[in-house]
């Protein structure tokens, strides 16, 4: 029914068939098996591999991966075991990752022939992902409405139910601008046609007409090396992903309170709302912290010419514990070490200010001994956790380290 590399081309429905073991192959812990024919297609050009099972003796054997190789395909098996050379095996394609393949496959054929020939826009990588699948352009940048565009006419195409059509050809039959895109030592070239769209060489399954690709949906872009990479799905992805879009969009309206362009509104509402108190939660945090410090005046201790505050605030979060020492080092000559919480962890902030000749991560270094603690930072502020708080040790120990 063709040759080894030619049931899968020749007929992508084909998810069912018999074939002989011609070899095997072990490496890396994997185990895989030579067919004489095979309907599984390899990985390549973009597109992953068909998985799927062997049946042979009344056992079942799971295919994980197909890869094509200079000696053949190698269906690569679940397990240690497989098929003995010389035995005929069932293969079963798993149908829906060879649907799923094929409409994206084809979605993306005839959304680069869009971009190409209408925008001029060449695709320069392919993808075929598990959530969504990319195309690589030429070009940095697409305006939103613009995409808008380019998806309704792809999907007009798809409606459209034109027929694919498979051809070979040599070589020397096709025109220069195709054989700019084909690598120079193939002289067999296979055809993806869709007439009067598209032409394109093309070793990937593809369905008969360009409806079965469905629905196909942009879902966003991004700046890649100078390119722009396009992310969309087609088919039964994009089915999944408007019912989820409309689950999600159901619980946004429930949450807001309004449907529509009204949620829309009031959720625009309640952001400017939410960074006006954020701003204002900032202002006031800070009046509490300097406040705070400023009832730690008493509570320092002169270490030479420097005040250095040790001290436990059992409401204080690391947020709070760095707002405080913030301000505490405002003033030069100051060093803090503060800690925050009821244990057993506690939060913990060492940190200096100006003409404060020693850095706080060497402090640190015999601090957190005693703390039985760990963290990081830099010469003029650290942060960790600790599991105990012997203050009256960490004093001691500044004063033999900043004396």
């Amino acid at each position: 029914m063709g040759s080894l590399q030619g049931i899968y081309q020749q007929d992508p429905y084909l998810l069912q068939y018999r074939s002989l073991v011609t070899g095997s192959v072990s490496e890396n812990g994997r185990n895989g098996i030579f067919l004489e024919n095979t309907i599984f297609y390899p990985e390549g050009g973009g597109q992953p591999a068909d998985s799927g099972t062997l049946v042979c003796a009344r056992r079942s054997y799971e295919v994980l991966h197909v890869e094509e190789r200079a000696d053949g395909i190698v269906h690569w098996l679940a397990g240690t075991a497989a098929p003995e050379i010389g035995t005929t095996v069932f293969m079963a394609v798993d149908v829906a990752r060879r649907r799923d393949h094929m409409q994206q496959h084809h979605g993306q054929h005839i959304l680069s022939a869009i971009l190409e020939q209408k925008h001029g826009w060449q695709t320069i990588g392919f993808h075929l992902g598990e959530e969504t699948v990319t195309i690589d352009l030429t070009t940095r940048d697409i305006a939103p409405e613009l995409l808008r565009e380019v998806e309704e006419e792809v999907n007009h195409i798809v409606m459209e139910n034109l027929p694919v059509k498979v051809e070979n050809y040599r070589r020397e039959e096709l025109p220069e601008s195709l054989l700019q895109k084909i690598p120079g030592d193939e002289e067999e070239i296979r055809l993806v046609i869709i007439p009067g769209i598209d032409e394109n060489a093309c070793c990937g399954t593809h369905p008969r007409s360009t409806g079965e690709v469905g629905p196909v949906k942009i879902v966003k872009t991004e700046k890649v090396r100078g390119n722009l990479r396009l992310h969309f799905i087609c088919g039964s992805r994009t089915i999944r992903w408007m019912g989820q879009t409309a689950i999600t969009l159901r619980n946004l309206e429930q949450a807001i309170g309004a449907t529509g362009s009204e949620a829309l509104s009031r959720l625009e509402k309640r952001e400017a709302e939410l960074k006006k108190l954020h701003k204002e939660r900032k202002e006031l945090l800070l009046l509490k912290y300097r406040w705070e410090a400023e009832q730690q005046e008493s509570c320092a201790a002169m270490i030479g010419s420097l005040s250095v505050l040790v001290q436990h605030f059992a409401e204080a979060d690391m947020e709070m514990l760095r707002g405080i020492a913030a301000v505490w080092c405002e003033k030069p000559g100051r060093l803090a070490v503060l800690a925050g919480g009821c244990g057993p962890s506690y939060d913990v902030v060492m940190a200096k200010g100006q003409a404060v000749s020693a850095a706080v991560n060497t402090l640190a270094v015999d601090i957190w001994p005693l703390l039985k603690g760990k963290g990081g930072g830099s010469p003029d502020i650290v942060q960790g956790k600790a599991s105990e708080l012997p203050l009256n040790e960490v004093k001691k120990r500044l004063a033999e380290a900043l004396v």
